[in-house]
């Protein structure tokens, strides 16, 4: 398993330093994602969820006989009027979400303009200031090959800049590795919950690995697929050598089909995607580098991704 870096970042290609996620737009983007977050937490649209446990909450669940010390406002009149038995109503515990954004920082996330990993990082941070802001928890943890970068579960607004500072920060570099992440995920998130995989999902051992394992330890599992629109609908390249970015691999096409044989290939790939995604139960939310950050975050909201119950 990878090791665990919480300070300075590994070697690799960083982001383009015009598109900082600190930069004052992004700054006035998160700040409007935090009101609709508040928004949504009024509406009791997302942020806390259910737990079975008995609590302080305002959602009836079941009832027990009434004992001296009782709440009188808790005690259930309705059911004493029917059946005169003196009954104390209990109600769910409120607990809040617990979010792990995982972010695939391997060699093959550099590519595009803008690139994966830039417009994962962008998405994460939306992510993170719609939790924060509805008063759930939040790790991430940034994985390839190499040592990983993560940041420990944190809550409240005032831990937003330490995680744009690390998501800002991020380099693309090394094989993909999302298999190694549910352990160190579940150490980050301090306990099971709702991870996030942000990734191109172009891992040679199986693009579901992470999730899989994730799942396996009890996590619920939400993926955000980020390709450039260059690998869903490329040109024809024939008789070129292409270089893998992780590997260093050199590739040669074919003087014809090889556009056709790519195309097929993603199709299965991705069928197979959706298919392991829905044995896991886990939606899938597929973007591009050249779409808005805003409409993204919604798109992400609008799937569930911030809605998913947490398990206890």
């Amino acid at each position: 398993m990878a090791a665990i870096i919480e300070s300075d970042l590994v070697e690799g290609a960083p982001l383009a330093p015009d598109a900082s996620l600190l930069s004052p737009e992004m700054a006035m983007r998160l700040h409007r994602l935090t009101l609709l977050a508040r928004r949504l937490h009024q509406d009791g649209r997302r942020g806390r969820r259910r737990s079975k446990q008995v609590g302080q909450g305002t959602e009836r669940i079941d009832t027990r006989e009434y004992v001296p010390g009782d709440d009188p406002r808790r005690i259930a009149w309705t059911i004493y009027g029917r059946l005169e038995r003196l009954l104390t109503w209990q109600v769910a515990e409120e607990a809040p979400l617990r979010l792990a954004l995982v972010v695939d920082t391997s060699g093959s996330m550099g590519f595009g303009r803008p690139s994966k990993l830039l417009q994962a990082a962008r998405l994460a941070a939306g992510l993170t200031a719609v939790a924060l802001a509805g008063e759930d928890r939040v790790a991430a943890l940034a994985v390839s090959g190499r040592p990983s970068v993560a940041l420990r579960s944190m809550r409240g607004r005032r831990a937003l800049p330490r995680f744009l500072a690390m998501l800002d920060g991020l380099r693309a570099g090394g094989p993909t590795d999302l298999a190694s992440a549910a352990a160190t995920a579940t150490a980050c998130a301090g306990g099971r919950g709702l991870c996030v995989i942000l990734s191109d999902f172009l891992d040679p051992r199986g693009a579901m690995s992470g999730a899989q394992s994730l799942r396996d330890l009890g996590h619920e599992v939400a993926l955000i697929e980020v390709l450039d629109p260059f690998e869903i609908d490329p040109p024809e390249l024939a008789a070129v050598v292409l270089e893998d970015e992780e590997t260093g691999e050199l590739v040669e096409l074919p003087d014809t089909g090889a556009r056709a044989a790519y195309l097929d290939e993603m199709r299965r790939r991705r069928e197979q995607i959706e298919a392991d995604a829905a044995r896991l139960g886990a939606p899938v939310l597929r973007v591009t580098t050249q779409e808005p950050f805003d409409d993204l975050v919604a798109r992400a909201l609008a799937v569930g991704f911030m809605r998913t119950g947490a398990v206890s």
